[in-house]
Formats: C-alpha cells, structure tokens, sequence
C-alpha cells in the first residue's frame, strides 16, 4: 500500500498548478479523486496507474525514464511540505549523507508499507543500494533518492540505474566529501 502523504506529497504540493482538469479525470479513472479527501492508503497498482497517467500526461514526447525520474524529485519536494515530510527531512538535515542512507527504508516506509533496501558499501562516498522497487517506478524513486539527498543537504550527490528486474533494482549513490 502507498499511504495518503505520497499521493499528498507528488499529486497535490509538488505538481501544485500543473494537474489540469483532464488530469484530474483521468487519475479519477484509475483510482485516485483529488476533489475528494484522499484515502489513508492505496493499492501498489493503483499508485503505479497514476503515475503512469501523469507521467504521459505532464512529460509527452520525454522518454519514461526521464519523466518518472522528474516526477521522483517532485514528489520528494512535494513531500517535504507536508506535515510528516517536515519533521522527518528536520531530522534527516542532522544526520549527514551516509546515516541518511542508511535510513533509507525507513524514509520510504514512511510513504508505504512495502520498501526494502539493502546497502553495500563500495567506499567512503559511495554504495550500492538494492530495492523492491518494480517496473518504471525504479526510476521515480531514482529522482526522490536524488532530491532526498538534496533535501538534506547534499548537493552534489548523483544516483544511477546499476541493475534492474522486474522486482527490483539496484542502484549506485555517490557523492563528494564534506557534504
């Protein structure tokens, strides 16, 4: 289930001014209806539907990877000016790149109920990072890590596709000293 803060966070303050009225129908045809209070919890499939939507709908002619990715960083964006974004970015700002990665499943799982993550060290300043994530949501969460590390302070931080199934994905984080 992806909870109420992430659709909050992506459909409604970080795409603030940009969801047209066909927009709005169309993702009130796979599930979600921004003219209503939003549900505490939707199906994975459901965030999936809406993404996609948005995603033809706001970046037509940008190849999917491009415009899943921008969508990643909006939601993050988007997310830290909700009530719950606020006060975990808050605490995230204290703890320096490398303990923020580390808390990577639990940031995600404050957005829904089934993120895993497991890190390997490849150097100070860089790791790999392995995630349930499926399909082209991979790279959704490529731009929220991107702008999660922006968000707290890291600049200059870059996250690339190393791998990928049809379940999951592996990602490379690097990013510069002193950050």
């Amino acid at each position: 289930m992806v909870f109420d803060q992430t659709l909050e966070g992506l459909f409604v303050r970080g795409l603030e001014g940009r969801v047209t009225p066909t927009l709005r129908t169309y993702l009130k045809e796979v599930g979600v209806d921004l003219d209503r209070k939003l549900l505490p919890a939707y199906p994975f499939e459901t965030w999936c539907s809406c993404v996609r939507v948005v995603a033809r709908e706001l970046y037509s002619g940008t190849p999917e990877e491009q415009a899943y990715h921008a969508l990643g960083e909006r939601m993050v964006d988007g997310y830290r000016g909700t009530m719950m974004g606020r006060a975990l970015f808050s605490v995230l700002q204290l703890l320096g790149p490398r303990r923020v990665l580390d808390r990577v499943q639990q940031s995600f799982r404050s957005g829904n109920n089934y993120t895993e993550v497991r890190i390997y060290e490849r150097g100070p300043h860089q790791l790999e990072m392995w995630m349930n994530e499926a399909g082209p949501t991979r790279y959704l969460v490529q731009g929220a890590i991107l702008a999660g590390m922006r968000g707290c302070g890291v600049p200059d931080a870059r996250v690339r596709v190393l791998s990928f199934t049809a379940e999951d994905v592996t990602f490379e984080v690097v990013w510069r000293e002193g950050s």
